[in-house]
């Protein structure tokens, strides 16, 4: 997990298997969540996954990506190897369901 508090990306979220940007909405603190990034020589940068989410519900987002990592992965498997593998959809779909 990479965490990035401004646009300049210091903590670079971009590039994390989970990624997280803290943005401003209209005052209030909210936290993008991207999926999929990686620096390692298969390198990518992750996909917005959809809506910012409150700060008090960040937690369990990230809560809830880690659940349906392991549920989905196969033996060895890192987070961004399974991503790769089922998409970005059954993420996305149980991220929102319980959202």
């Amino acid at each position: 997990i990479k965490i990035s508090g401004c646009i300049n990306a210091c903590g670079h979220h971009h590039v994390g298997h989970i990624g997280i940007l803290g943005v401003d909405k209209k005052g209030e603190e909210f936290y993008q969540i991207t999926l999929g990034g990686d620096a390692s020589e298969t390198a990518a940068l992750g996909e917005i996954v959809g809506p910012a989410f409150a700060g008090d519900d960040v937690i369990g987002a990230v809560e809830t990506l880690v659940d349906t990592y392991l549920g989905l992965r196969s033996s060895g498997e890192r987070f961004v190897d399974t991503y790769r593998r089922v998409g970005l959809q059954p993420f996305k779909e149980r991220l929102y369901a319980t959202h």
